[in-house]
């Protein structure tokens, strides 16, 4: 692997670090692990707080249906860090109005060969169809609120139609969360029923 390679970098609240995809001798890689475990336990990691479902539509600037038509990565305002410019052809809007298409940022992502690894910010490809939960401040591009947890993706299934997926759960710092196998609540809902309790928990009946 030439030293050329993409070099990886993880994020957290603080502080970062980065390696470079190259290959060590077997002790060169022992150090290098052995200084990566030193620098972990230093890091300041990304707190990612359980978020209600009805205080995220409630919270929510705009929540936008629509399929994924671009990511761009790029450098943030103050050139420290990447993030990507996601653009959403919107299908329908349950809260606010954003025009089409929606454009909002994701920290993290990819710039040549880079790569920024944000704890708890989701990945979001080309072709997804999804329904975000967006907020902003100011004149500022509108973000994910929650990260991960403001995104749910919309998959088609042959026998039921459209499904909403609810994101992966986000235990609470330095704690756990009971998981309930069969949980009715982590079951995929179709998408009519799943618009209209998003409609009633904003306040935005049809």
């Amino acid at each position: 692997m030439s030293a050329s390679s993409r070099i990886v970098c993880f994020e957290g609240v603080r502080r970062q670090f980065c390696r470079r995809g190259v290959r060590f001798p077997p002790r060169s890689a022992l150090l290098v692990l052995c200084a990566a475990s030193a620098l972990a336990v230093r890091l300041g990691a990304t707190t990612v707080v359980p978020a209600d479902f009805a205080e995220l539509s409630r919270s929510a600037g705009a929540i936008v249906r629509g399929r994924v038509i671009e990511t761009t990565g790029r450098w943030t305002s103050d050139r420290r860090s990447i993030e990507t410019l996601v653009a959403l052809e919107m299908e329908e809007s349950l809260k606010g109005s954003l025009g089409s298409p929606v454009r909002f940022v994701v920290p993290g992502g990819v710039l040549g060969r880079y790569r920024r690894i944000f704890v708890g910010a989701p990945e979001i490809n080309v072709g997804q169809r999804v329904v975000v939960f967006l907020a902003w401040e100011g004149p500022a591009i509108p973000h994910l609120l929650g990260l991960g947890q403001g995104v749910f993706h919309v998959q088609a299934d042959a026998n039921r139609g459209w499904l909403v997926t609810p994101p992966p759960i986000a235990a609470p710092s330095g704690g756990t969360i009971p998981i309930v196998r069969g949980d009715p609540a982590r079951r995929p809902m179709p998408l009519a029923e799943f618009q209209q309790h998003v409609r009633e928990l904003a306040g935005t009946p049809r």
